[in-house]
């Protein structure tokens, strides 16, 4: 099994796409408004039998869990395996060798390096007896001293670039790194971190990005962070996360501090779903990869001024960054529109006056435990700190806290809880409670979804006053793929029982090992498929997403000015696909050997095999929401999904006649010593 089968095994696809919009059962499938371009009729289908997605509407896209990733977060092939290798707990190899790629290993080496050194000298030097001192006061043992790699910095100014020197990294390099500060006038590199606890900073993957460190005297900063590096982002990493990503899943809650020394309390004392943000302030980039393993945020700042002013940040910061859910509305008269509501739990801990989160676990865990189960919704907290601040006798003080306040109510999903705080806010403005009720109505509108326009196919219908006729459901299996890559039937492929509920892509396979093996015949192809009016093989033809990034790069390279050569070829590929593309390779060579004729006609009839089997998918998924269209009376859904199956139909009938063209000669196919030729 390949490193993306494991993932996508253990990877529920329903599950991850619900976390970024919400679905709703039809048939053996799921539906939703497309994430990807604004619509009103649900057109975008997720298929949990084949493990895949696909757009019917505007985007017409598709594809698999990572495909979805790709495209939501905006990440590359790489990154998107990293999320979900992470998710799933499937390990993965090495990144490959490239430049870029060499540099980024080496300030991962060098950083491993320097926190290997600072933990030395914790353990070993003299000169650490005031860190190991503060540790122990502050209760933190040797095993999560170690496990978090804890060091000490020396007061020294050339300790550490001396020692990285010796272990073949320049001043330059180290500076790029971050462990080092520059001099222009003296033209000199020295420490940039000194007589400081040393805490090293993993991302998500559990490589040293960078480091914290706390002074162990009176100096300034308390804290003293790495500098922006190619690694270390202080906006996007979230400290801890590599030990909590798990039990934020489990648990489905992550409880955000401020200090790295509550994250390593928490982790000693078993609390293992707490992270910290990198200051007092929470960044879009932090949440947004929280919300990836939960929905559940519940925020543990300081109790002081300044922690419940970072906590009101931070809930500004939470309810712009984070996903929001479309939900209907019903007014007087059962008029409905519609409205956006936060897609994310935000409660907030009331921790005692003085007391921070560390202070809390080391001396009760059980009043922590307490605290977290009993943590306030957002509402409640947000309530409390702006009537505290705020002149509640005056008009402006009245005005202010209804302007700051409704938002949040208007954002909540319970029509219950939306009842009670606009009840509850009346009182406290002493505002009559229909204008609060208004005021919180026109809260949610201001942030409601823009409401589409039909597409214009469907208004000429609509201006044509005829609507497409609504073809009736075809009778016929869910589609499998053939058990012959070259099957020359033209009647939908036969049912079969599917291992583990995945397609199988030993049809690509075959294809992409034989474009592979002869690369010139991608060129022939496409010029065949512009005679046979059949569109050229697209990435959207298959399924497996290694093949899909093998495929894409093929046409990369062939498009260049290079010949065709498999190892500069590799190159230009991601690590991640080697073992894929040899496999691939392999899979060609093992492959019987033909005549030029023989292997073109196999070709075309392949791709013509997995355009049907893509058509005949989506037929199947069509006819769901199709159904359920006619079910609710939607008329202007019916329009769009009639049009669609009609398209569909056309385009199998169309493939069915091509194959069949090819299958007898006399109709217009020669085969000739260029291939299969029409006439």
């Amino acid at each position: 099994m390949s490193v993306t089968d494991d993932i996508k095994a253990r990877i529920d696809i329903v599950d991850l796409v619900s976390r970024y919009v919400p679905l709703k059962h039809a048939g053996r499938s799921y539906k939703a408004c497309c994430p990807f371009h604004e619509e009103r009729t649900p057109s975008f289908v997720v298929s949990p039998d084949r493990g895949t997605w696909h757009c019917f509407g505007a985007c017409g896209e598709g594809g698999d869990i990572f495909s979805f990733v790709m495209k939501k977060e905006n990440v590359d092939f790489r990154d998107a395996l990293q999320i979900l290798a992470q998710e799933a707990g499937v390990e993965l190899q090495q990144e490959p060798e490239g430049e870029d790629n060499r540099e980024r290993e080496r300030l991962y080496e060098v950083n491993a390096q320097a926190a290997h050194f600072f933990r030395n000298l914790l353990h070993r030097s003299p000169l650490a007896q005031t860190a190991r001192a503060y540790l122990k006061n502050r209760g933190v043992n040797a095993s999560v001293a170690e496990s978090f790699q804890l060091g000490f910095a020396p007061d020294s100014w050339d300790d550490l670039r001396d020692h990285l020197v010796s272990q073949g990294y320049e001043y330059a390099f180290q500076h790029k790194a971050g462990l080092l500060k520059y001099n222009e006038d003296r033209d000199s590199y020295y420490d940039a971190f000194r007589n400081r606890l040393m805490i090293p900073i993993c991302d998500r993957q559990g490589r040293i990005v960078g480091f914290g460190g706390r002074v162990l005297d009176d100096s300034v900063p308390k804290y003293l962070n790495t500098a922006e590096t190619p690694l270390f982002h202080k906006s996007s990493v979230i400290y801890g996360f590599d030990k909590a990503y798990r039990a934020i899943r489990d648990a489905d809650a992550v409880v955000i501090v401020e200090g790295y020394m509550d994250v390593i309390a928490a982790q000693q004392f078993g609390f293992a779903n707490v992270v910290a943000c990198m200051g007092t302030a929470i960044t879009e980039d932090q949440l947004r990869q929280l919300q990836r393993y939960t929905h559940n945020f519940i925020l543990a700042l300081d109790a002081d001024s300044a922690g419940q002013q970072a906590t009101i940040r931070g809930l500004n910061q939470a309810r712009q960054a984070l996903q929001r859910v479309t939900k209907p509305v019903f007014g007087p008269g059962g008029r409905m529109r519609l409205e956006e509501r936060l897609a994310a739990n935000l409660r907030i801990v009331a921790l005692p006056e003085g007391r921070d989160p560390d202070d809390i676990v080391r001396e009760d865990a059980d009043l922590w435990a307490q605290l977290v189960q009993s943590a306030q919704p957002l509402v409640d907290y947000y309530i409390s700190v702006v009537t505290a601040q705020t002149d509640l006798e005056s008009a402006q003080g009245k005005a202010q806290t209804v302007a700051e306040l409704t938002p949040l109510i208007a954002e909540l999903g319970d029509d219950i809880e939306r009842q009670h705080y606009t009840q509850l806010l009346s009182r406290l403005v002493q505002v009559d409670e229909q204008t609060i009720a208004h005021r919180v109505q026109s809260a949610g509108r201001s942030f409601s979804h823009r409401r589409p326009q039909p597409d214009e196919r469907s208004n000429r219908q609509q201006a044509a006053g005829s609507p497409p006729p609504v073809e009736q459901t075809e009778s016929g299996p869910r589609v499998g793929l053939p058990n012959s890559a070259v099957s020359n039937s033209s009647q939908p492929p036969k049912p079969g029982k599917r291992a583990a509920a995945r397609p199988d892509v030993s049809v690509e396979r075959y294809l992409l090992a034989m474009l592979l093996r002869e690369p010139n015949l991608l060129i022939w192809l496409s010029q065949m498929t512009e005679k046979l009016e059949v569109p050229p093989l697209d990435v959207d033809d298959l399924e497996d997403i290694q093949h899909r990034e093998i495929f894409a790069g093929l046409k990369r390279f062939l498009a260049g000015d290079e010949l065709w050569d498999v190892e500069h070829f590799q190159e230009t590929l991601n690590g991640d696909l080697h073992e894929a593309l040899a496999e691939l390779m392999l899979h060609g060579l093992e492959l019987p050997e033909s005549d030029t004729v023989s292997i073109r006609e196999a070709v075309v009839k392949v791709l013509i095999r997995l355009r049907r089997e893509r058509l005949w998918s989506i037929f199947s998924s069509i006819n769901f929401l199709l159904q359920d269209a006619q079910e609710s009376g939607d008329r202007q859904a019916l329009l769009g999904y009639s049009v669609a199956i009609n398209t569909n139909r056309r385009e199998r009938h169309h493939l069915d006649r091509v194959l069949a063209s090819i299958n007898r000669a006399p109709y217009g196919v020669t085969r000739t010593e260029q291939g299969v030729r029409i006439a």
